[in-house]
């Protein structure tokens, strides 16, 4: 779970939230010390603790009691965790939400009368200071970024010029942030004119939200970096309630993982929505048309561009004479865009039939223009 609401909406829902909770019977048999904790440190503290990113923490029963009907709502409607994914019927390692034992866990207890248990002194969550994909091949320090008192939020393009010995293939990128409760997003591209008009070139390299794990493409695969390019960060930062009066800024860290030499290069295919039939009127949502492939490939991962956001996505591959194949089935937020990394790729052979549906909850506010959804994908190897 991560922002769980506005700050307005949450600071609203957890005065009343008191008042209620003063009053309710004890029912549930679920309680913080013993029961909720495990999950929200396990699932939720790294985003909501002390100085992170998100409107409060949610490390001690005297924290989390406050927000119990933020909760409730948040989890009922399905937006937090903000992220959640399934391939072959299975959750996805690096998307996986909560499962059902812990969300019967968290709403038994938020409609229970939050008993606190045994409480014992909180364990302390420190922010991690090291890297998880390991040490970085080069680190580069960008330029301090400000928020002025009297804003809420900034959103900043840094370029970063590379040097001829950082123009390598990389195969991650990661950042550390220098203020955590101000970085909300990052997206790391590289920007090449010789590779202008390429439309299969990968150039999208991160997608950086608050408690996304890093994950490195699997071996004898890289990002290309062509030799004139440079890697642009657009970092989008905002306050917390908490300090929506301070004037901050930020100083956050990229780091860069090389690939081998000889490593396939990932390619992007994008989906493009179709327009909905006119025997359907204003449907909102729509289905892409379905696609052959030409050439045997690898899908590595997925992720959706902003126009997506609301959307419930299903991609799908039928070989030549084969069965259906569900590839993914997800629901990007707004606010929230990251790539939804496989936990093994998925080999298509030639003359698989791909079928992308993408239905909207609510008709999209402009309309559908460029890509939704983009698969990063290698030529299957030679058998």
């Amino acid at each position: 779970m991560k922002c769980l609401a506005t700050a307005v909406t949450l600071c609203a829902l957890g005065v009343s939230s008191l008042t209620i909770e003063a009053h309710k019977p004890i029912t549930s048999p679920y309680t913080f010390a013993e029961d909720v904790l495990p999950i929200l440190r396990d699932r939720c503290a790294s985003c909501h603790m002390p100085g992170g990113p998100a409107p409060m923490a949610l490390t001690t029963a005297e924290e989390t009691v406050p927000w119990g009907e933020s909760i409730r709502l948040e989890l009922i409607a399905g937006h937090m965790p903000p992220w959640s994914a399934v391939s072959g019927g299975r959750r996805l390692r690096h998307a996986e939400g909560l499962s059902a034992r812990e969300l019967n866990v968290l709403l038994t207890w938020v409609t229970g009368g939050t008993p606190p248990g045994d409480v014992k002194p909180a364990p302390q969550v420190a922010a991690r200071t090291d890297w998880a994909l390991g040490p970085p091949d080069l680190t580069l320090p960008l330029p301090e970024v400000a928020v002025a008192a009297d804003q809420a939020e900034v959103v900043r393009e840094i370029v970063l010029p590379l040097d001829a010995a950082a123009r390598r293939p990389l195969r991650a990128v990661d950042l550390r942030p220098g203020t955590r409760s101000l970085v909300r997003s990052a997206r790391v591209v590289l920007r090449s004119a010789s590779a202008a008009g390429a439309g299969d070139v990968e150039t999208l390299v991160g997608l950086w939200v608050p408690g996304d794990q890093p994950v490195a493409l699997p071996a004898g695969t890289a990002f290309a970096v062509p030799g004139d390019a440079d890697l642009v960060v657009t970092l989008r930062l905002k306050k917390t309630w908490e300090h929506e009066r301070d004037a901050m800024s930020d100083r956050s860290t990229l780091a860069l993982y090389f690939a081998g030499a000889g490593a396939a290069q990932v390619t992007r295919r994008s989906v493009a929505i179709a327009p909905a039939p006119p025997d359907r009127g204003a449907v909102p949502g729509g289905v892409v048309a379905g696609a052959v492939l030409n050439d045997g490939t690898r899908i590595l991962a997925v992720y959706p561009t902003a126009a997506a956001a609301g959307a419930t996505i299903t991609i799908d591959a039928t070989p030549e004479g084969g069965l259906l194949q569900r590839v993914l089935e997800f629901s990007p937020q707004r606010g929230w865009e990251r790539r939804y990394w496989l936990d093994g790729a998925i080999d298509l052979p030639r003359g698989t039939r791909l079928q992308t549906s993408v239905t909207f909850e609510r008709p999209p506010a402009q309309p559908l223009d460029g890509p939704l959804v983009v698969l990063n994908v290698v030529p299957l190897p030679p058998r």
